[in-house]
């Protein structure tokens, strides 16, 4: 019989595997998640892969449809729209406030950023989803600084639905590190004007780039369905 810690561990560890393979679209947008099978592949009881995907559910990661199970959620445009526009209120409002609390004559930076600075600055071109996360990182140290935990849950569980997208996003410029790095660099010497007129062009550009971004990800998620149908078919051939 498994311990409370025994079994605590299983669903930690339920949980992360599960929500990275949704965060990361390894299932196609609007495909049936089914429980027996994700158990199998885990290798655990269906119990903390149902509460694993009840989780999700509650994050906005999939949805639940009553009577037929659980599945991958579909974002529109203006659903990714909608999210980009409340991070940014979200983001603003925490520079406003850093910005206020400033003292005059002491500059207080935010140190923390230069892990993420060593990460992007390397020679060779950051992968996509370094870009994404790293993105997604700076608006959570922002929101921790700037006090109020709320925002920071806030900004936590947008990050999670929008990490794909920002994966597209990076997909579709050429140097995506460039304005992230500036970023970086005025958090760290702590001038938050610059910062704050920053993320107002970088949401700028978003919400610019997102037409090209949806195309991007419907092409995707046909090419992998035509990959998946594919294999299947070779399968079936063996």
């Amino acid at each position: 019989m498994l311990s409370k810690i025994d079994n605590s561990n299983i669903i930690a560890r339920v949980y992360q595997n599960l929500k990275l393979l949704v965060m990361s679209h390894q299932f196609p947008a609007g495909e049936r998640l089914n429980i027996e099978t994700l158990a199998e592949n885990l290798r655990v009881s269906i119990t903390p892969v149902r509460e694993t995907l009840l989780r999700l559910v509650a994050e906005g990661l999939i949805i639940n449809v009553p009577k037929m199970g659980f599945f991958m959620k579909t974002l529109s445009e203006t659903d990714i729209r909608d999210l980009y526009e409340i991070n940014h209120l979200l983001i603003i409002w925490s520079m406003g406030r850093l910005i206020d609390s400033k003292v005059p004559g002491i500059i207080i930076g935010m140190p923390e950023l230069a892990g993420l600075d060593k990460l992007l600055a390397l020679p060779r071109r950051p992968t996509d989803n370094t870009i994404a996360t790293s993105s997604g990182a700076i608006f959570e140290y922002c929101a921790r600084r700037a006090g109020n935990r709320e925002i920071v849950e806030r900004i936590k569980n947008i990050n999670d639905r929008l990490n794909y997208i920002r994966v597209c996003e990076s997909r579709i410029q050429a140097e995506p590190a460039m304005p992230l790095l500036e970023i970086i660099k005025q958090g760290i010497d702590g001038n938050y004007e610059e910062l704050q007129e920053l993320f107002r062009e970088q949401h700028a550009q978003s919400i610019k780039l997102l037409p090209h971004v949806m195309r991007l990800e419907v092409s995707t998620e046909l090419a992998g369905s035509e990959e998946s149908v594919a294999t299947n078919v070779d399968l079936r051939t063996k």
